[in-house]
């Protein structure tokens, strides 16, 4: 699951490593004035989703269907003399290690498998040669260790651990296929003159250095094979835990428990360093898979929703979600079932005081609205623009939360929803019952086990401040939030990041004095 996020060389961010990742959380509210870099940071979720979405001969695809950064040489810092923008991330994964180096004969025992959440720091470098963005750099830090590819031409590839370089017996090649990050191993020759890829390299390489200096420490009549399969099911995991594994896995070999109780810390670290090397291609994969599914499950909702029409014609395509305009609203809606279309009235009712349903007129259709207290209906083009810009937002976040729940499928599902001005010309009431309706989504997508994030760029004073109350009214948690401030340094054309946050009262605390109204 994705835990942070920072920019680095891109637009208006500085490529200073020292520049503070923002917080995912729940509900992430980005504030700051026009051109403060905000718009920037949150469409870089749209453009990621694009990049994987698409079949690129590079990481990231600039220009596409959600968003449009323009070309490399645009994108990047204009000032900066640094060629490479970095994408950062934060991500807890879990490694199976049953798809650790193990061999498969080992996956049933259960009891030699163990599995790890572990916190995965992630930062790619993007460059461009021959006006084609290419992967430069992928950096990992897991626990203590950094791992960092440099990718150069004709597909070679250097790994440095903790700043020295490793030595391989065959050159590290890199290969760009139809996935976000490299595929990294050796070009083998091949039968019939032809090459193979072995993605599997790095893992062996390491797998029999720590063979090699492990078995000193076991009796000489050990085989080869009892000692390799036993390190194979140690995986991924802490220092401290690496004893107690080692104690578990090897325990009939009395030679090798009396050298680990003389000699602990030197075979710990030996193992622990050297195996967390030998998954470095699992979790790579991992992270491959945990980045695509991620962004793959962004929901942009771009500022300017698509203006409502008085009539709809009748269109044979099936429709799966709300486009980013929202300009496939009345067609979705139309394909609900009689059931959802009841659910849903019932919904924005409750939260919003005001029904939508589709009439059918001849070879077309229509969407009419009636508002509490009103008893009439009109058509959504004789109401208020509001509607038109707020509807998009209601059915998206209804039909994404809802999904996973009707089909029973919470578990592990993560949404990610990314919001350009939810406020739009809408009345501070209905601000304010937009932003209660995020708050009660997310506690609604935590009692079904759903991973659900919303992320939203305001100039709204009043959905703050209904945050607050929310939080002082018990709705919500203070750590649910957080308050990102977007400041941009005009001299040097860098963004600088500030966050406040609420206190339990729903106060919010380290906010710049007169932040909206423009005082100092």
């Amino acid at each position: 699951m994705l835990q942070a996020l920072r920019l680095r060389n891109l637009r208006s961010f500085s490529d200073d490593e020292d520049a503070p990742y923002v917080d995912i959380k729940p509900i992430t509210v980005l504030i700051g004035k026009n051109s403060s870099g905000k718009s920037s940071f949150l469409r870089s979720f749209p453009l990621l989703r694009q990049s994987i979405e698409a079949n690129t001969t590079g990481p990231i695809l600039w220009y596409d269907s959600y968003v449009d950064f323009g070309a490399f040489s645009e994108a990047k810092k204009f000032d900066s003399k640094n060629n490479i923008i970095y994408f950062d991330f934060k991500f807890n994964i879990t490694i199976d290690n049953r798809m650790s180096f193990m061999p498969k004969f080992l996956w049933h025992d259960s009891k030699k498998i163990n599995s790890e959440s572990i916190i995965v720091s992630i930062k790619i470098g993007v460059t461009e040669t021959d006006k084609k963005t290419v992967a430069k750099e992928l950096i990992l830090e897991i626990y203590n260790t950094e791992y960092k590819f440099i990718f150069n031409k004709d597909h070679k590839c250097e790994l440095f651990i903790n700043n020295e370089l490793e030595k391989f017996s065959e050159d590290l090649n890199h290969l760009s296929v139809n996935q976000f990050l490299p595929l990294i191993g050796f070009m083998l020759k091949g039968k019939n003159s032809g090459f193979r890829f072995n993605d599997e390299a790095i893992s062996e390489h390491f797998s029999e250095i720590l063979y090699r200096k492990l078995k000193p420490y076991f009796q000489g009549n050990t085989s080869e094979s009892t000692i390799k399969n036993g390190l194979a099911r140690i995986g991924v995991n802490e220092r401290n835990d690496i004893k107690k594994i080692l104690t578990r896995t090897f325990k009939s070999n009395k030679t090798f428990i009396n050298n680990l109780g003389k000699k602990e810390d030197i075979i710990c670290d030996l193992v622990y360093e050297l195996s967390l090397s030998t998954n470095i291609s699992v979790i790579l994969g991992n992270l491959n898979d945990e980045i695509e599914k991620t962004f793959t499950n962004i929901k942009y909702i771009a500022p300017l929703r698509a203006t409502a029409e008085r009539y709809y014609r009748h269109q044979d395509l099936q429709v799966k979600e709300i486009d980013h305009t929202g300009s496939n609203l009345a067609m979705l809606l139309r394909s609900f079932s009689s059931r959802e279309n009841e659910r849903f009235t019932e919904w924005t009712s409750e939260n919003f005081g005001f029904k939508v349903r589709v009439e059918e007129r001849g070879l077309h259709y229509e969407l009419r609205i009636q508002t509490e207290n009103d008893p009439r209906e009109y058509n959504i083009n004789d109401m208020g623009f509001g509607f038109s810009q707020i509807l998009p937002i209601v059915a998206s976040i209804w039909i994404e939360t809802t999904k996973p729940i009707r089909r029973n499928r919470g578990l592990n599902t993560s949404i990610v929803f990314a919001i350009e001005q939810p406020e739009l010309h809408l009345h501070p009431e209905y601000q304010a019952r937009l932003t209660r309706m995020f708050v009660s989504v997310i506690n609604t997508a935590k009692k079904h086990d759903i991973k659900l994030n919303i992320i939203f760029e305001t100039h709204s004073n009043t959905m703050i401040d209904t945050l607050g109350d929310c939080i002082e009214d018990g709705d919500l948690s203070p750590t649910d939030v957080n308050i990102v401030l977007f400041e941009k340094d005009f001299n040097s054309s860098t963004t600088n990041i500030k966050f406040s946050h609420f206190n339990d009262e729903g106060f919010l605390e380290q906010w710049p004095i007169g932040f909206f109204s423009g005082r100092s």
